[in-house]
């Protein structure tokens, strides 16, 4: 019912209306002659019903014979709804063309993600995934990860293992590298444990030599053994190595510092006195008297221009120096608790960026604050990292007795990450 209801909107039909003595014989005599008339109703005497626009014409002799008159209330359907906006083609042909950009952008690759990658710049990444037919525009429906995965690892021989995930029209390629093989220490070497340089939850390992002691989503304590030396003999007993790779862990940073409502502020005058000094052998000594340095409410700069080097042998230092005393007066402020949160949240951000470590992956950044007795807040910022936590460490001998029994292993864990 449903589908004849559409084909005739796309026909296009006409709504009439029938009166007259004999209009009731005017409907027998349509469908006596195969006429199609639908949905009949009777209105105001007559009767209101559908019919095909090309049957219009075909009435005309019924309508004389039965003495009925036959009008045309309204036209509906496509073809007049095209009439109708004929003027108006560009708004057809944005909605066609959006049809179009919906269909091809959910069933077209859009984007393509790489992640994982260390050494392995993500441009030769991408370069490589469009030789095996993983790029912008390629249908979705034609990738094979199983595929793209075998061949991307016969390319390249530094990837180790290569994920595909296909989410809508995005691609997520995540890769796992091979351990840099010119990084890998000799067997020679001294023989060591891997510990955690700080507190952290363990994210991923890459170990290359050494018995695993965490696994990922494990909480360590600064100094926790990650990757131990001591290890299983083949021929019975222990043999000790040279632990080396990579512990990745989530770690975080804080710094927290409280701050008065009621608070005094420098408020320098602008007034500026100078006075100067040298410096001998690295010994300071001030060219004025004593009572000529200023009293409280100055801050000092000093700026050396000094000589360092050699002379028969030793090492000489000599120079002048340059001190700026800055007036200044102590002026008492009031602020809202929101001025204080702002002034903590600029401080404490500046404090904790200077302690992450430039290789860290900062992951997400918070800021909190609590009211203290209703005159002061404290303000906390915490940075939350992803790092490698693993350092070296001599192995503690006497240990070698209590490690009859270890969890984790190498092996377990690559099946593991494998299976991922």
């Amino acid at each position: 019912m449903l589908f004849i209801r559409i084909l005739n909107y796309i026909k296009g039909y006409l709504i009439i209306t029938i009166n007259g003595v004999f209009a009731e014989r005017f409907i027998n005599i349509c469908v006596h002659r195969n006429i199609l008339i639908w949905d009949v109703s009777r209105k105001n005497g007559g009767f209101m019903a559908k019919m095909a626009t090309k049957d219009f014409y075909k009435v005309r002799d019924i309508a004389r014979i039965t003495n009925s008159k036959v009008r045309i209330k309204r036209r509906q359907g496509l073809p007049f709804l095209l009439i109708r906006y004929r003027n108006r083609w560009p708004i057809f042909f944005a909605l066609i063309l959006f049809i179009a950009i919906v269909h091809f952008t959910s069933t077209h690759i859009m984007s393509v993600d790489v992640e994982g990658n260390q050494r392995i710049p993500t441009e030769q990444v991408l370069s490589e995934l469009r030789d095996v037919g993983v790029s912008f525009g390629k249908r979705v429906s034609g990738l094979n990860a199983d595929t793209i995965r075998n061949q991307m690892i016969i390319n390249n021989d530094e990837i180790a293992w290569l994920g595909v995930n296909v989410r809508g029209s995005r691609v997520y390629v995540e890769i796992t590298e091979r351990i840099d093989t010119e990084s890998v220490p000799h067997l020679t070497e001294e023989k060591c444990n891997l510990v955690a340089s700080k507190d952290g939850v363990i994210e991923k390992l890459e170990v290359g030599q050494g018995q695993t002691m965490v696994k990922k989503g494990d909480g360590v304590r600064e100094g926790d053994v990650l990757v131990s030396g001591i290890m299983d003999s083949a021929y019975g007993g222990f043999r000790l190595v040279h632990s080396y790779g990579e512990v990745y862990a989530r770690t975080e940073y804080t710094a927290t510092k409280e701050y008065q409502l009621n608070y005094i502020e420098k408020e320098y005058s602008g007034e500026e006195k100078v006075r100067f000094g040298l410096n001998l052998f690295g010994n300071k000594i001030e060219l004025y008297p004593p009572s000529m340095r200023p009293d409280d409410n100055y801050d000092e700069q000093a700026e050396e221009y000094v000589y360092r080097g050699s002379w028969l042998g030793n090492n000489v230092e000599f120079g002048g120096v340059v001190e700026k005393f800055l007036e200044y007066k102590e002026v008492e402020k009031q602020r809202t608790i929101q001025e204080a949160v702002e002034t903590g949240r600029k401080e404490m951000t500046k404090e904790v960026e200077n302690s992450v470590p430039k290789d860290a992956e900062i992951i997400a950044r918070k800021t909190d604050h609590n009211i203290i007795s209703g005159d002061a807040v404290s303000v906390t910022v915490t940075y939350e990292c992803r790092e490698n936590i693993a350092k070296e460490s001599e192995i503690d001998k006497s240990l070698i007795d209590k490690n009859d029994n270890l969890d984790y292993d190498i092996k377990a864990e690559e099946d593991n990450s494998g299976g991922r």
